[in-house]
């Protein structure tokens, strides 16, 4: 194994491991929201070494754009995988059998090799498509009604809950309950957690309830940062007492899920000016 793979993967255990602090996974998924369609192991790496950035590209792309790495600027290392690729003897299941006598072709995932990003404020030129996002007054914002439209899953409104709680989702039907009366800022946050709970967990496969409100509030609170809304009250006790081993594989897991289920929800809504990517 390359180095410098070594070292990046070295990085990426301590760095999860100082996730098992509430703030600062919290401090972390703030970040996460910038980043939303990077892996969570190359989010990580990019928080850990320029926590301040805020949108990155490799040097073809910044060029592709007008703009340019100021030199001297140092890169911040990310892993991109690495495929080769296998060429079937037969078609594949559930490919039809006039591809059969063609060459099937299949990418199988090898390895990883770093690469360099660098972050906007280390360029020059210029200047970077931005896109416009409702400022939250008052609890009222525009985004509850574009969240319920882009939603997959059918939403109802009710007047209360017996269990007392401001939203759930229904494993059983598919759907989504929020309570009416919520002033509309809520129930787009409301509406984005249960979302995430559709997005991630099933009668068929669920964790534990501690793992599964840690990943459906923490995606919630990517997706809301990302949409500007105050995320003060958003809070992951869940951590708290998470050590050893176990715990960093747990949460390396979640990472995972959490920036998929994330970035579904954000993608749906085509928040951001589109910037190809060497490396996720």
């Amino acid at each position: 194994m390359n180095d410098k793979v070594k070292d990046a993967l070295v990085r990426l255990e301590q760095g999860i491991e100082s996730l098992l602090d509430t703030e600062q996974w919290k401090r972390y998924l703030m970040f996460q929201s910038r980043f939303h369609s990077y892996s969570f192991h190359n989010t990580l790496l990019i928080f850990i070494q320029k926590p301040d950035a805020t949108m990155v590209a490799g040097f073809q792309q910044w060029k592709e754009m007008e703009r340019f790495v100021r030199k001297g600027e140092r890169g911040i290392s990310i892993l991109a995988p690495m495929f080769h690729t296998k060429i079937e003897d037969e078609a594949p299941p559930g490919v039809e059998e006039t591809a059969l006598g063609e060459e099937a072709k299949r990418k199988i995932l090898y390895g990883f090799r770093p690469v360099y990003v660098w972050d906007v404020t280390q360029t020059d030129g210029e200047p970077i498509p931005t896109v416009d996002v409702p400022v939250i007054m008052d609890g009222h914002t525009g985004w509850y009604e574009s969240l319920r439209q882009a939603c997959p899953f059918p939403l109802c409104e009710v007047h209360e809950m017996e269990s007392g709680a401001l939203g759930s989702f229904n494993h059983r039907t598919r759907s989504i309950e929020i309570v009416e009366t919520l002033p509309e800022a809520q129930k787009a946050k409301v509406l984005i957690h249960e979302w995430a709970h559709g997005l991630l967990h099933s009668l068929a496969a669920r964790p534990e309830r501690e793992t599964r409100e840690l990943e459906a509030e923490s995606t919630a609170f990517v997706v809301a940062s990302a949409l500007g809304f105050d995320t003060a009250d958003y809070s992951f006790g869940y951590i708290v007492g998470w050590r050893g081993e176990e715990a960093v594989q747990t949460l390396k897991a979640c990472g995972t899920r959490i920036q998929k289920a994330a970035d579904t929800i954000l993608s749906t809504l085509q928040l951001e000016p589109s910037v190809k990517k060497e490396a996720v």
